[in-house]
């Protein structure tokens, strides 16, 4: 009996005063929307950070940066499908069995190609910044190239 009251007064303890402790946030004072709002921090800096790379302020800028300095390394991966099996167990479901090639990769230099090659030819077909477009995509590379060339078309000053 008393292992029961001590595996329940003592959880609950530790619960009281764990919210009892006052947690220090440190914050700076912002103007959000025209409403007075609390801006918090990491404590480690002083002041917020607008970017961790000099000159960096967007995602697409980010890309191109690092498309620009890695233009030879290897950024996506694919494997290639050699054959779909599709197993039946004894109480009925089926499951697909995929065999898998090696990876071929797409270098950084490649992969911005891609986009800018995308992004000119959204262009040329009239799509204009802030405007929407559907695009659907297998999970594969050319998913995140078409989300990279929206990244660059929205904050680029792409024609």
């Amino acid at each position: 009996m008393n292992a029961y009251i001590f595996g329940i007064v003592v959880p609950l303890l530790v619960l009281l005063y764990r919210n009892r402790s006052s947690v220090k946030r440190r914050g700076l004072p912002a103007d959000v929307g025209g409403e007075r709002g609390l801006t918090l921090r990491n404590r480690h800096f002083s002041s917020p950070l607008s970017s961790a790379w000099e000159g960096v302020t967007t995602l697409a800028e980010l890309f191109e940066r690092a498309c620009r300095e890695h233009h030879a390394r290897a950024l996506l991966g694919t494997r290639v499908l050699i054959a779909r099996e599709i197993d039946t167990s004894p109480d009925g479901r089926t499951f697909e069995k995929l065999h898998l090639g090696d990876y071929q990769w797409l270098t950084y230099e490649r992969v911005f190609e891609s986009v800018t090659s995308f992004a000119s030819g959204l262009a040329s077909l009239g799509h204009r910044r802030e405007e929407r477009v559907a695009i659907f995509a297998e999970t594969r590379e050319r998913w995140f190239i078409a989300l990279q060339v929206f990244a660059f078309l929205i904050w680029t000053s792409f024609p």
